[in-house]
């Protein structure tokens, strides 16, 4: 992907999230040591935190108290595996410690974090103009809610939930703008279902309107990308065969798909 491209893509695209609106609105508190941390994590991922602490200013109690926080917040992950000197796991940032990082600005060259999400996202092909409007449409539902932010990690469903959000989106976004960014969404998951057959097979149907949107294979077995039935807001979890208590259940007995 072309930095320079990326770069004024960025700034043609304001992220409609201050810092502090976006730290606040996840009840996130990030002290200047874990950005420090975070960032430094960002660039030399995975990594472990030996490794942080040996080549950062901070000792390695401090990097790991840091760490369990960032840990809490979904900021950082860490990978099955061991790294050097034995360490258990090593580390590496979120789609969330990404988006962080970007509305706390902890790097300068923004086209560095918006590559990262692209790869964590599987969008390496889609050319920077494409990524930051799917960016923009995202904050725009982090905005409206912030349970969003439990799909940030699974790009199917936040191009689902852009689908599904049109109309909302409609009053942020010009009428191109948003044709463009439904279009991305459509493209993408009609490539992914081509891909992996993920979203949609022979052997399932896609169910959904502005309240739920659901997968279900020929057993019966669904699969939630979105559902605002019950005060749950259930996303990206699947529903046991059987499950006569859920509220999406007898609703799409109702449309006669099971």
């Amino acid at each position: 992907m072309n930095k320079a491209l990326m770069k004024e893509a960025i700034m043609d695209y304001e992220i409609p999230y201050s810092p502090n609106q976006f730290t606040m609105a996840l009840n996130m508190d990030v002290d200047d040591t874990m950005k420090e941390l975070l960032t430094y994590i960002i660039y030399n991922e995975p990594i472990t935190l030996y490794r942080v602490s040996k080549n950062t200013r901070f000792a390695i109690s401090t990097v790991y108290k840091k760490a369990r926080k960032m840990m809490q917040y979904g900021l950082i992950r860490p990978l099955n595996g061991y790294g050097s000197n034995n360490e258990k796991y090593i580390y590496e940032s979120t789609v969330k410690g990404l988006l962080t990082c970007l509305a706390l600005n902890c790097i300068g060259d923004s086209s560095i974090i918006l590559s990262k999400i692209c790869r964590k996202w599987r969008l390496r092909n889609y050319c920077c103009q494409r990524i930051m409007k799917i960016m923009k449409a995202l904050m725009i539902m982090l905005n409206l809610n912030n349970d969003m932010i439990k799909v940030i990690e699974d790009p199917k469903t936040i191009m689902i939930s852009i689908l599904e959000h049109r109309d909302q989106l409609r009053h942020f976004l010009s009428n191109d703008e948003l044709n463009d960014t439904i279009n991305i969404a459509t493209h993408y998951l009609i490539s992914r279902l081509i891909i992996d057959g993920n979203i949609v097979t022979k052997s399932s149907l896609l169910v959904g309107n502005e309240k739920f949107v659901v997968s279900i294979d020929l057993d019966g077995n669904m699969y939630v990308y979105m559902c605002k039935l019950c005060e749950k807001s259930c996303m990206n979890v699947p529903i046991p065969y059987g499950s006569c208590k859920c509220i999406l259940f007898n609703e799409i007995r109702k449309l006669r798909f099971t």
